[in-house]
């Protein structure tokens, strides 16, 4: 007798599809300070048709927001434009200088972001000189806007303030949630096991970003349609503000990139980015490697020397960039009180090394054929420069 095959475990009951839908709200009127923005997009959405269900998250363009709480500068020059990114910067990440002659500035904001120019944004403004800010307190609008709508409608809804900004190590820019209220910003996976059984570590999704960039694919001041209702995430809508958009922000001690490389160089030699010698790198690849050693052994002369008679070697740049001699300077004294020799080869070495930190900043390599004299004496060094070919774009 053939013994029986075990029956098959029975299979997991399918999981219904998921349908994700966002709609653009037309009809959305000029916003200037003092608007009553809850009023004027719970019309627009009424005469539109779309209406508000259970569940719905509002998606609205913090410009708009800003535009209706009077959050506006003036800038009639660029030296203006600077100022006020410097009142609204708590960190400086990295600083670029393009061709115009512009300066760009990546910036951690008081709402905690990290964005270009502090997010401030020139466009869609009435006047040429008008500058439009971040909202005071973005999660705060976003539960005012959530509680005018929940009271119009009859809903459970959320309410997201979004703004764009660039993305690192990835071409073109999105949208993410600046501000939000009365929605769970992050869904921690962590704990949960992934589809072959596996418990899940790190796994962190952003929902709050995710919303922001699918209600972006209909929206746009382009378009002139700042708002727009995403419909499909109401498992992640809950009652009340909630935490806001301050968990989306990494805390500065976990972040890895709090400054650019070229800035953490810059700060290990104790260079001044706001020497006028120390000129912010080029963004767009303009600087050629004579523009980088020079700048380069600006910042390795800068900040305080660690060691004495690093002021005893006078620093040469030839060959259009590729190559840095290093000579005694003549009449160069020592900085402390110990045996000039003994200086002038500690320093000479300090030196080369911080020449060598500070070439590497800039995407370069270099090799140092050491000189010495008949009787002993350093007697300089020949750097020579090239491009580090690792770095060099395809």
């Amino acid at each position: 007798m053939r013994p029986s095959s075990p029956s098959p475990a029975p299979s997991a009951p399918p999981q219904p599809s998921r349908l994700l839908t966002a709609y653009a709200v037309p009809g959305i009127g000029r916003i200037t300070p003092g608007t009553d923005l809850g009023r004027e997009l719970g019309g627009a959405i009424r005469s539109s048709g779309l209406d508000l269900k259970d569940g719905d998250v509002v998606v609205v363009a913090s410009k708009i927001v800003a535009k209706a709480e009077g959050a506006l500068a003036t800038a009639s020059s660029r030296a203006d434009v600077v100022a006020l990114v410097a009142a609204r910067t708590r960190h400086t990440v990295a600083r670029r200088r393009y061709g115009s002659g512009t300066t760009v500035s990546i910036v951690r904001t008081p709402a905690g972001t990290v964005q270009a120019a502090a997010g401030l944004d020139r466009s869609n403004t009435e006047d040429a000189h008008d500058v439009i800010l971040h909202p005071d307190d973005p999660d705060a609008s976003a539960e005012a806007l959530r509680a005018s709508l929940a009271d119009r409608f009859g809903v459970r809804t959320a309410v997201i303030v979004s703004d764009t900004t660039s993305r690192p190590w990835r071409v073109g820019v999105g949208d993410f949630a600046l501000g939000c209220a009365g929605l769970q910003p992050l869904d921690s996976q962590q704990g949960l096991p992934d589809d072959s059984g596996r418990v899940q570590e790190v796994t962190v999704r952003a929902v709050a970003d995710a919303i922001a960039q699918a209600a972006d694919l209909v929206k746009g001041a382009a378009r002139g349609r700042p708002v727009a209702i995403v419909r499909g995430v109401g498992e992640h809508v809950i009652p009340g503000p909630g935490p806001g958009a301050a968990p989306l922000n990494r805390p500065l001690d976990d972040d890895w990139f709090r400054t650019g490389h070229v800035e953490s160089a810059w700060a290990a030699l104790g260079a001044d980015p706001a020497d006028p010698a120390v000129r912010p790198p080029s963004g767009d690849g303009a600087d050629d490697i004579l523009a980088r050693a020079t700048r380069a052994l600006a910042i390795a002369r800068s900040g305080t020397a660690r060691t004495p008679g690093q002021d005893s070697w006078r620093l040469t740049v030839t060959g259009s960039g590729a190559l840095i001699r290093v000579r005694p300077r003549p009449g160069g004294g020592s900085q402390a009180d110990g045996h000039p020799l003994v200086e002038a080869a500690v320093g000479l070495g300090s030196l080369i090394e911080r020449i060598a930190t500070s070439l590497a900043a800039e995407d370069l390599r270099c090799e140092t054929a050491w000189l010495w004299e008949d009787s002993g004496a350093p007697g300089g060094a020949d750097i020579r420069i090239a491009l580090d070919p690792a770095l060099q774009r395809s």
